[in-house]
């Protein structure tokens, strides 16, 4: 639902909307948050036809008592139902009852007409009433003006049964149909006006939704396309994460590699793109999406033969194309359709967002599936806390000795998660580096952890997870370089493999700046302790690098095996929803997601 909505009802001149879902939905909520409004329509009511009351008592006294009590009876009745629209939270048809209330009333005005002699009060009486007719929230349009054209009709052939001159029967005939023509455009425009603001209070509610569905995609694109190398696959498996944030009817896709200047279609789902007979991406698309690197946004019409063999434009559809870029360079493009509304900003600044999301991860998987920590990282430093303390902290010999932790799961037996070569290559440059610390890849580490997890589940263990972000890498690799966030990330990855058990604890990359660790027979508790610590020794601690001394800071979301998880994914999935409270909440702290 977007602002395209409202303003395409705001040029219309019907009342109700076209899309049957939404008037349904705009008349519940017309039932439900009647209340208020009933009880200020019986209380108006109510005051008036006590006025109307002592006008009769004060005009005729008890000559003719008939319309008096005919009042009476109708302000005890609006009395009735104030009470009970305000006292019960259901409707109670208050429809009806606003409808039957009100004729009462305004045939106390034609009875007082035809019982008495005619008082140019009568007319002012009826006007009012017909105005308050009018102004009613639950009553539709058309029942309003009925009503009020019935019983206008019937208070003038009260007069004329009376023997009014036709003066003043034809006085009062203009002016009643100019108070019913004027209630039915007060009724009109009421329901108008509310009508604009529930389709603003729904665009709202459907735009925070959409943002929330966004920021969850976010999250869970990294769950799902690590460890994928082929960007055909990638692009493919974007469609299911558009869906919860974008509605569209039809999906093409396309990779522009080794294509030129007229790429076809790789993959074509829905009726809206079958029928395409041209090339789907024209060369001047092509040069817009390069050009703006942002989404784009299209109606599109085919030329039919109309009256007359006349040509006209028959709408067909809106578009949507989404470019994927990798670095400066367009890899492919998304393009999506919908009959129903224009895509909106929020549609264009997702999409974008979650291809280039999808591209991040895309290139952190292809540029190897390890990570290697070699001895020449330089140990943290932590500051002394007391001011006459002159002494410095260092971690000791044992903590900050270099180790190789090798991936034997995935790889053969003589081999580590890093090749030969590489670890080679590293001895001969550097005649300190004794051994290595390899941090499993995303792909290797899950793998490994499914098993740990379905053991854990099966004999009643404990099992925790911690996903660790280093705050401000990406600032820091921007202003000093990769080597420099490289040592800071990578002496944090040292002290973290120093403190936990090398037999159990599965360490794995984790997004471009953290880690995760799998704690096996580690309850939830005992987890968060160990993040608190983890997180109190990095923001203490100095890195030295060629630029001076650095500090950062870790975001740490844990979570643990319950009842409820389910499986693995969804462990993950809470620890990292509990990261992402972490990183809202300030950084540099820790939070658990139960």
């Amino acid at each position: 639902m977007s602002h395209d909505l409202i303003n395409r009802y705001q040029k219309s001149f019907r009342l109700q909307f076209h899309n049957a879902e939404t008037e349904s939905k705009y008349r519940d909520m017309q039932e439900q948050s009647g209340r208020n409004s009933c009880v200020l329509a019986f209380g108006a009511l109510m005051l008036l036809c006590l006025a109307y009351a002592y006008l009769e008592m004060r005009a005729f006294g008890h000559d003719v008592p008939i319309p008096m009590y005919g009042y009476f009876l109708a302000a005890l009745l609006a009395f009735a139902n104030l009470l009970l629209s305000w006292f019960s939270s259901q409707s109670h048809y208050q429809g009806m009852r606003l409808i039957g209330n009100g004729v009462l009333a305004m045939g106390t005005v034609v009875g007082a007409v035809y019982l008495q002699k005619y008082s140019a009060y009568h007319a002012i009486e009826f006007v009012l009433l017909a105005v308050w007719f009018g102004s009613l929230v639950p009553v539709r349009l058309f029942i309003t003006f009925a009503v009020n054209a019935a019983l206008a009709i019937a208070f003038v052939g009260a007069m004329y049964v009376k023997d009014v001159s036709g003066f003043w029967i034809s006085l009062v005939a203009v002016l009643l149909v100019t108070a019913v023509l004027l209630s039915a455009y007060i009724a009109y425009l009421n329901q108008r006006v509310r009508r604009q603001l529930f389709l603003q209070a729904e665009i709202n509610k459907s735009m925070t939704n959409r943002q929330e569905l966004w920021a969850f995609t976010l999250i869970d694109l990294d769950l799902a396309l690590s460890g994928i190398l082929d960007f055909k696959e990638l692009i493919a498996l974007l469609k299911k994460h558009l869906e919860p944030v974008i509605e569209f009817d039809s999906y093409v896709l396309t990779s522009l590699d080794g294509q030129g200047p007229k790429p076809v279609a790789d993959k074509v789902e829905g009726e809206l793109f079958e029928n395409d007979d041209k090339t789907i991406w024209s060369e001047d698309l092509l040069g817009k999406l390069t050009q703006t690197r942002q989404a784009t946004v299209s109606a599109e019409h085919e030329t039919v033969k109309g009256l007359l063999g006349m040509e006209k434009q028959r709408f067909i559809s809106y578009r949507l194309d989404v470019p994927v870029f990798n670095d400066s360079r367009l890899m492919g493009v998304i393009s999506l359709r919908r009959e129903s509304q224009p895509f909106d900003d929020l549609d264009m600044i997702a999409s974008v967002s979650i291809a280039a999301q999808a591209m991040l991860i895309f290139k952190r998987s292809t540029r190897g599936s390890a990570m290697v920590v070699d001895q020449t990282v330089p140990d943290p430093v932590i500051r002394p806390k007391k001011a006459d303390d002159s002494t410095t902290t260092t971690i000791s010999s044992s903590e900050s000795k270099d180790m190789e932790v090798t991936d034997h799961s995935f790889a053969e037996s003589d081999q580590t998660l890093v090749p030969r070569d590489v670890i080679t290559k590293f001895k001969k440059e550097e005649e300190t580096v004794k051994k290595t610390i390899t941090l499993m890849s995303r792909e290797n580490a899950d793998k490994i952890a499914v098993d740990r997890y379905r053991t854990a589940a099966v004999e009643g263990e404990p099992l925790s997870i911690l996903i660790i972000e280093v705050d401000g890498l990406s600032k820091l690799r921007e202003q000093d370089g990769d080597q420099v966030a490289y040592k800071v990330f990578a002496a944090i990855v040292k002290y973290i493999f120093s403190k936990v058990d090398k037999e159990k604890d599965i360490l794995g990359r984790y997004g471009q700046n953290g880690l995760s660790v799998l704690m096996p027979k580690v309850d939830m508790n005992a987890a968060e302790k160990f993040a608190e610590m983890v997180r109190q020794f990095v923001a203490n601690a100095r890195y030295k690098t060629a630029y001076g001394e650095k500090s950062a800071t870790l975001s740490i979301g844990v979570a643990a095996i319950t009842d409820d998880t389910g499986d693995y994914g969804s462990m993950v999935k809470r620890a990292d929803m509990a990261l992402f409270v972490a990183k809202k909440n300030g950084r540099n702290c820790v939070k658990v997601r139960l």
